[in-house]
């Protein structure tokens, strides 16, 4: 499922599997490289005589385009035997794999992902003819391409029983309210809706980065920007249960307001909450200190073998918070003013600060958008990768990414301007909010080459900025050099299983 963008609200409901990185402390250095296209293939947990289940072997990257040539995908599904069946889901309908026995091989020329999706094959599985429940089998992954180079990954293939869970209440949408800074709690609770008793149930969600949670528990561990609990509790046929306490989440007092951001809890069989908790443990989680979260009323519980929901029901309760308030950020343009001689090359650094007092929520859409207009009488010689030419202007945008425009920070990018005429010439960086700004008489800046009185930086040369006007006051600002800002796999945010539902704004 993709994200959906409630535009009342600017918030959006969608699937994911990102991680999150923080903003760096200093102004972050747009054209930095890009998060590398994640690799999914996940982990099967097969039902003795039940149905094939598909495995999705893909990329993606956080609706990202990219493209990758030269590409080699070899499958190994040989440690299966006695455990399971694999073969090509689309056969001939799909010329660039073939079979040879257990190993299954696709190439490509090129591989475009126009939407950040980029598809190797579909596998299906389907338990072994006297396949145990407990049996166990790996396949193994690896893919070459000319950008990437060699990927491998491995996923377990397991025998299973069939259970069926669901929610423990008619409600799967829950609507809190609450101000910038308020905890608001939830009640989550789980049924086992089969005729066989569940032996230990986990809950997964994702921690995004405009709340935290208000309590962390020692049977859960945390990574940066997902979470799991796991209960060690067997749930009776038909018998429902409910959380010790309910949950609780923290807006943070800097989220814009009016807004909605919500959070999606799964419930699942550790069988089938292998790949979330890879996620987790890739974040070098911590348990929690704040006690242990439990399932009301019912003792621990001996652990039989293997179990996977068989039922396609509902088993995820959504919360969505409509915060309350008038909060907003204020985006300033950031300009700048630089000195040369005529002929010479100077570097001019312009960008864009949140001024708060709000955070800007820079995904799915960019936080912001900046129109750079060179002066006239110079020529622009190089722009930074992430600024497109649009006629005589350059646009650039702020990195999409599930982390927060944070109040005073900046982005800035590099231009190298060739002065072909003397005297004072002047440009503009005007910026857009993908949010509504505060204050619209800082949103353009000047771009000034050779201001009288020789201000600038004074180097004739390959200038590094100069001042940078924002608030009316010059302030100095250092683009710095290799600073990177890192994006999250996910993001969240891509292409997911129905399981990895989430809802952020």
């Amino acid at each position: 499922m993709r994200p959906l963008r409630l535009r009342g609200f600017g918030a959006w409901l969608g699937a994911s599997a990102a991680s999150l990185l923080a903003f760096a402390a200093v102004p972050v250095a747009a054209g930095a490289a890009p998060a590398a296209p994640e690799l999914t293939f996940e982990h099967m947990a097969l039902v003795p005589g039940g149905p094939a289940k598909l495995q999705s072997v893909h990329y993606w990257n956080n609706s990202k385009p990219f493209t990758l040539h030269d590409v080699k995908a070899t499958i190994d599904t040989s440690k299966l035997a006695g455990v399971a069946t694999a073969k090509l889901e689309f056969g001939g309908n799909q010329p660039e794999c073939v079979a040879a026995g257990p190993v299954f091989t696709c190439t490509f020329d090129v591989l475009q992902a126009p939407d950040g999706f980029a598809g190797i094959t579909t596998l299906s599985y389907r338990a072994a003819d006297g396949a145990a429940v407990g049996a166990e089998g790996v396949v193994a992954l690896q893919i070459t391409s000319r950008e990437l180079g060699t990927v491998t990954k491995t996923t377990m293939v397991t025998v299973a029983e069939g259970v069926a869970l669901a929610v423990d209440s008619d409600t799967t949408i829950l609507e809190r309210t609450g101000k910038p800074g308020a905890t608001v709690t939830v009640p989550l609770g789980v049924h086992n809706a089969g005729d066989k008793a569940i032996t230990g149930v986990d809950l997964f969600f994702y921690i995004d980065p405009w709340y935290g949670m208000a309590k962390r528990y020692s049977n859960c561990e945390y990574g940066t920007s997902a979470a799991y609990c796991h209960f060690d509790t067997q749930l009776k046929a038909g018998a429902s249960y409910a959380l010790s306490e309910e949950m609780g989440v923290r807006l943070r007092p800097d989220i814009a307001a009016p807004e909605v951001v919500g959070q999606t809890y799964n419930w699942l069989t550790p069988a089938d909450n292998r790949d979330n908790v890879d996620l987790v443990r890739a974040q070098d989680p911590k348990r929690g200190t704040d006690g242990e979260l439990s399932l009301v009323a019912k003792p621990s519980a001996k652990l039989a073998g293997p179990q996977t929901d068989t039922t396609g029901g509902v088993d995820w309760q959504t919360t969505i918070i409509n915060v309350e308030g008038v909060q907003t950020a204020d985006l300033a343009a950031v300009g700048a003013e630089v000195s040369g001689s005529v002929g010479s090359t100077v570097q001019a650094t312009v960008g864009v600060k949140n001024l708060g007092p709000a955070f800007v929520f820079g995904y799915p859409d960019p936080a912001a958008k900046v129109t750079v207009t060179a002066p006239e009488g110079t020529t622009v010689i190089s722009a930074p990768a992430d600024c497109e030419k649009s006629g005589a202007d350059y646009i650039c945008t702020t990195p999409e990414t599930v982390r927060p425009f944070d109040v005073d920070k900046s982005v800035t990018w590099p231009f190298k301007l060739r002065i072909d005429a003397a005297g004072e010439l002047t440009g503009t960086v005007s910026v857009k909010s993908s949010q509504p700004d505060s204050v619209a008489s800082n949103d353009t800046a000047k771009l000034v080459v050779n201001p009288p009185g020789g201000a600038g930086d004074g180097s004739g040369g390959a200038g590094g900025g100069g001042s940078l006007p924002i608030t009316g006051a010059p302030v100095m600002l250092v683009s710095a050099a290799g600073v990177l800002l890192l994006l999250g796999g996910a993001a969240a945010y891509a292409v997911s299983r129905r399981r990895r539902s989430r809802f952020v704004a």
